[in-house]
């Protein structure tokens, strides 16, 4: 239970949002302080607030009485991006903030609290045809649009429209304070409306992938686009990293690919179950409803049950990927330039994968525990396409003299990359191992999948192991010039800038967040 000493807090914000929406007892707090890898200081409470008045009051009333403010969405992150090192803290749950405040056809935007997830967006906007550009993470099913734009994030829409903040057109920000900014157009002083992002200098980006370090997101506007009718599919096989990342560049430059997934030969063997593939009637249904005919769905599911996860075992390194189109010939012609830039020196393989994740896009985030119940943690970089090959060379090279370490506790690393628009590309190196289950699993997978896997002992020193490998992780990615999302409390990132603007986001910290109240140690300010 939280100390007597925070009494007269817990009051004022149970004002604020309503007592049910206050949480204070011990299994709350401590879950709350952890992601999936780190852990840190209990906050004093969880507070829940269900709108933007809520949010505002709620967050002037927390920093007023000299409290931090850690902004919290879906919670599936790992960069310890809402983990306080300090025990004077109160974690804002965005999650209860999930409504679509307009879907508006005309002006081709929609506005959204910032704890909608992805997929609730998703539905709501199927309804009247239309999409986001940028239209969700692989756990969009809990992630929500406001922790994904403090983060940054890619995946569906990512060939063609970059990361998720490409896709906005403004925001509304509560601050330390409890002040409420609007940028963009909808900062208008007279007749405001959030259609067009650019006015002046781009606020809108300022408080993009700050990771909650300059405030609060209240509610978000993003484009629209008619969503597309027509949907292919295609894969390839490459024996060689070579060959592999020149296809991606290629691909990737022909600007004609919704989402475009690599895997190394490691983390198809590992993840052939990824999005439930073997779940294979949510996995059929899906993909019967992703075509555009009632038969033609019929037939890809029928090809994608008769390909199973089987036909992967053997696979070496994969492309997969999904084109949109606005009619067959569209997306026939789409897909004719994608394949033009793979074939060389490749296998054309069954598109399960992309027609997998289509089908079923926003799945339990079943990839967070291995085959054998092991845990898992990603790392990632962005680099130019001139540079991955360098980066793919110097990580393999460095996890090479990493053999030993990893063998004595059990850690089996893997990697996934995709472009990112036409000009970078991401590597997400995996690590697996075996260790407790982080308690937040069990609220965000089922009991049926969980009780399938084996479960472990914690292993501390495995865990310890694992960080260490990070950290060197992040070393390479430095000396390589790559970009990271989810920057946390885990990337260089105030440290890797210059000394100019270093100063400068301590001076925009300082305006915004004088006392430094707003999830302190983010971004390392």
């Amino acid at each position: 239970m939280a100390d007597s000493s925070h009494d007269a807090l817990i009051v004022n914000v149970s004002t604020a949002v309503g007592a049910a929406h206050v949480l204070t007892d011990d299994d709350a707090l401590a879950l709350f302080a952890s992601d999936l890898l780190y852990e840190g200081a209990a906050p004093v409470c969880v507070v829940s607030p269900a709108t933007p008045e809520e949010l505002t009051t709620a967050v002037k009333t927390i920093t007023t009485a000299g409290y931090a403010v850690l902004p919290r969405g879906g919670g599936l992150s790992y960069s310890a991006g809402y983990i306080a090192d300090r025990s004077d803290t109160v974690v804002v749950d965005t999650k209860r903030l999930n409504r679509v405040v307009e879907i508006n056809a005309d002006d081709m935007y929609v506005v959204v609290e910032c704890g909608v997830t992805w997929a609730a967006l998703n539905d709501a906007l199927a309804k009247h045809n239309l999409r986001t550009p940028f239209w969700g993470t692989g756990s969009g099913k809990f992630a929500t649009v406001g922790a994904t734009l403090s983060q940054h994030g890619v995946n569906y829409g990512s060939g063609q429209y970059g990361l998720a903040a490409q896709s906005v057109n403004s925001l509304e920000v509560v601050t330390a304070d409890g002040s409420i900014m609007a940028t963009g157009s909808a900062g208008n002083d007279q007749n405001p409306s959030p259609f067009f992002r650019h006015y002046g200098p781009d606020l809108t980006g300022l408080f993009i992938g700050d990771c909650g370090a300059f405030g609060i997101k209240s509610r978000v506007t993003l484009q629209l686009i008619r969503r597309p009718p027509v949907t292919l599919y295609a894969a390839y096989e490459y024996e060689t990293p070579e060959a592999f990342f020149g296809a991606l560049s290629a691909v990737s430059r022909c600007q004609v690919v919704s989402e475009c997934f690599g895997f190394d030969p490691g983390f198809t063997a590992m993840r052939t179950t990824y999005a439930g593939i073997k779940d294979g009637l949510k996995i059929l249904a899906g993909v019967t409803k992703s075509q555009k005919t009632v038969l033609g769905g019929v037939k890809e599911a029928i090809k994608v049950a008769a390909a199973g996860d089987r036909y992967l075992k053997d696979i070496r390194y994969s492309v997969h990927l999904a084109v949109d189109g606005r009619d067959e010939a569209d997306a026939k012609s789409r897909l004719d330039m994608a394949c033009a830039a793979l074939r060389d020196n490749a296998t054309e393989i069954e598109a399960s994968v992309p027609k997998v994740m289509r089908g079923n896009p926003f799945p339990d985030p079943t990839i967070a525990i291995g085959h054998n119940g092991e845990r898992w943690i990603p790392m990632h970089g962005i680099v130019p396409h001139s540079r991955v090959l360098a980066l793919h060379k110097t990580l393999n090279t460095y996890m090479e003299c990493q053999i030993p370490v990893m063998k004595q506790h059990g850690i089996v690393s893997c990697f996934t990359t995709l472009p990112v628009g036409q000009s970078g590309m991401l590597i997400e190196p995996n690590l697996y191992w075996r260790d407790a289950r982080v308690p937040m699993l069990e609220q965000y997978l089922s009991h049926s999948y969980i009780k399938d896997k084996p479960s472990h002992p914690e292993d501390l020193d495995a865990r310890a192991a694992v960080k260490e490998i990070r950290k060197g992780m992040i070393d390479v990615f430095r000396a390589q010039g790559a970009v990271h999302m989810q920057i946390g409390r885990v990337y260089p990132y105030l440290e890797s800038r210059s000394p100019e603007v270093q100063a400068l986001l301590k001076a925009l910290k300082a305006q915004l967040d004088p006392k430094n109240l707003m999830n302190p140690g983010s971004l390392g300010l």
